[in-house]
């Protein structure tokens, strides 16, 4: 074993044998902040052990990211079970008829004060698991090396021209850019406007937002699934986006060519089964940053994301006529629908790109012990022969 030994003892506690300072001096700035922790070399790390870290880093981070995304899709169907809950709460305040102030200002009374109070939390939040204050040093340590065999990195403080360019020259960033684009024009288009789609089908005001629920229940379940399938079958990932998008445009078909009268069934339950949509972008936004390493190329990636989600949600109202009411929209529905025909081709494009790259690099003649030195030297994923893309 190396410097850092991690051992576990009879009580299951980790004890860390350092036979040199870590060095944190002697890093490179161009390197990731890992390599001052655990070093060029790997460490074996106790399944136990582990699997605890592990708990306590979701414990800490999962609550509080799922009430910091409900925040931002509280309105929205971006996130299923704050889609319920926001729903459970706008239908709550339009139940009230007096007070000196308007329904919807106490709902933003509401989200204002969340707001705050999570953005007070996000001080407490650390840059990366190197400095996580709520683990011990040893737990650092097993947080981090559990990280090496990714080769993504942990976190590098340096701007790295290199890395933007390549960003800018690689086809997978410019892919998932136009997967998140046309991916998330429904979401301006129809889930925004979710109560006001419903209650042109003969529902009140408040019957439409409480059948939001079904279509929160769906994005919930399924993002979830998806999740748990990920985690349990190597590679599955861009197949499952594939076919969680037949069902969103199943839905829209359904809206588009049912009939719309007075309570109508079809075109509710359309509506309720675009929530797939939500295992669609979770997904695109995970391919999109497992397979990009070195930190600059991955805060480009982020921001290419978070660019092309505002894109689609300027472009899916103005697909909306509102002359063409009668005609159940059908600019909306014709342009949603090749929307998710070009994300689905562009996955299927991107799968084999990846691919046939994994298979060149499988083939490659490479040393295990340069693997581990590199996995922290912040290269990108094209540096990095030992790298594999996640399909």
């Amino acid at each position: 074993m190396d410097a850092h030994q991690v051992q576990v003892d009879e009580k299951g506690e980790a004890s860390v044998a350092r036979d040199v300072e870590y060095g944190v001096h002697h890093i490179s700035p161009d390197k990731d902040a890992a390599a001052a922790l655990v070093g060029e070399h790997a460490h074996a790390i106790d399944p136990v052990l582990e699997a605890r870290v592990v708990r306590k880093i979701d414990l800490f981070l999962i609550p509080a990211m799922l009430v910091g995304y409900g925040l931002v899709y509280y309105d929205k169907a971006g996130t299923g079970w704050f889609t319920i809950i926001g729903s459970g709460i706008s239908y709550g305040f339009g139940e009230i008829n007096s007070g000196s102030l308007k329904r919807w200002q106490y709902l933003y009374l509401l989200a204002g004060s969340l707001t705050i109070i999570f953005g007070m939390w996000c001080f407490a939040v650390p840059n990366s698991p190197v400095s996580a204050w709520f683990l011990s040093p040893e737990q650092r340590i097993v947080a981090v090396e559990r990280l090496r065999k990714g080769q993504t990195g942990v976190r590098c403080q340096t701007i790295k021209g290199s890395q933007i360019r390549e960003a800018f020259f690689d086809v997978k960033v410019w892919l998932i850019a136009l997967m998140m684009c046309s991916a998330y024009t429904i979401n301006g288009a129809v889930s925004g406007f979710g109560p006001l789609i419903v209650s042109t089908f003969g529902w009140t005001p408040l019957d439409s937002i409480l059948l939001q629920f079904p279509l929160g229940g769906i994005t919930t379940i399924f993002i979830l699934v998806c999740g748990y399938l990920s985690a349990k079958i190597p590679n599955i990932r861009i197949i499952l986006l594939v076919l969680c998008c037949l069902p969103v445009i199943a839905g829209m078909a359904m809206i588009w060519k049912s009939t719309w009268s007075y309570h109508a069934a079809a075109p509710v339950v359309g509506y309720s089964i675009i929530g797939f949509f939500g295992p669609v972008v979770s997904l695109i936004i995970t391919v999109g940053m497992a397979n990009v390493a070195g930190a600059t190329k991955k805060s480009v990636m982020a921001g290419t994301i978070f660019v092309a989600y505002c894109v689609g949600n300027i472009i899916g109202p103005q697909l909306i006529k509102s002359k063409t009411k009668a005609q159940h929209y059908p600019t909306l529905w014709t342009g949603l629908i090749i929307c998710y025909c070009i994300t689905i081709a562009s996955s299927i494009t991107l799968y084999f790109i990846l691919k046939r790259e994994n298979t060149r690099r499988d083939a490659l003649q490479l040393s295990e012990e340069d693997r581990d030195r590199h996995a922290f030297d912040d290269l990108t994923d094209k540096q990095n022969p030992y790298f594999r893309y996640a399909l």
